[in-house]
């Protein structure tokens, strides 16, 4: 059982495991290696930065949009950069592109266009696995800011 599915059974929160048939890096991945059905909409990701003086964050978002660094900056009071994969590793444990926003341990802004989704889909700490599930239940299972960040 991955991380995120245990923090799922123990708040009793439902969701569905999707499997991927390869690593799946962006959008058009997850859609081309899933064998589940769901729409591309719902399809979020989580990105990590980081400050000068190695403060990291999270930032959960609708997979086809960017991080404003600016709106960032507001959010945090820290100019950030995108975090390297060895510094993803760090912050989440796993390569880029399978974060889960479920198993982190830094702060975690959620943007608020991921809100208004009906479900999300996103990374379940494993490459090969991705979790569903209705937003409301992701806000309640995680702590989180929500804030405009999106470009």
């Amino acid at each position: 059982m991955l991380e995120a599915e245990r923090v799922l059974h123990e708040k009793g929160i439902p969701y569905r495991l999707i499997e991927l048939t390869d690593r799946a890096l962006t959008v058009a991945d997850v859609l081309r290696y899933s064998r589940g059905d769901f729409p591309a909409e719902e399809v979020c990701k989580t990105v990590i930065m980081r400050d000068d003086s190695g403060g990291r964050y999270a930032f959960m978002l609708v997979g086809a949009d960017r991080v404003d660094f600016l709106k960032a900056k507001r959010i945090t009071g820290k100019k950030l950069r995108v975090a390297s994969p060895e510094e993803v590793r760090a912050s989440a444990g796993v390569d880029p592109g399978a974060v889960c926003p479920l198993t982190l341990h830094i702060p975690l802004t959620i943007d608020r266009r991921v809100t208004k989704l009906p479900r999300v889909n996103f990374g379940s700490g494993h490459h090969l696995h991705g979790i569903e599930m209705a937003t409301t239940d992701l806000l309640r299972a995680v702590p989180h800011t929500v804030a405009d960040v999106a470009q």
